[in-house]
């Protein structure tokens, strides 16, 4: 299982959806097949927090092998935070150039 991490506070929903719906097609058309992608995880609610939503994602890098940063990755606290924790599990880490 492979999970996209990369920026989405700051950006307007629909462009940060859209990001992550091009890196799950592009990793579903490079054989991946259990993907997680936090936009679907936990769909978007106005009372939740930032808290809210890195909780359920946390828990979810957990039952991954991988981690596809998007190119804008390092412009979110949220995917750097990701990124310590996958580098720390050990998680196979891939970079969208």
């Amino acid at each position: 299982m492979i999970y996209i991490s990369g920026q989405i506070t700051g950006l307007e929903l629909k462009e940060a959806q859209a990001n992550f719906e091009a890196a799950e097609q592009h990793l579903s058309e490079h054989g991946h097949t259990e993907i997680v992608n936090p936009m679907k995880l936990v769909p978007y609610h106005p009372d939740l927090t930032w808290k809210d939503y890195m909780i359920e994602d946390i828990k979810a890098i957990f039952d991954c092998k991988g981690m596809y940063m998007l190119s804008n990755w390092k412009e979110s606290k949220g995917a750097k935070i990701e990124h310590a924790i996958a580098e720390h599990l050990g998680l196979s880490i891939l970079y969208q150039h």
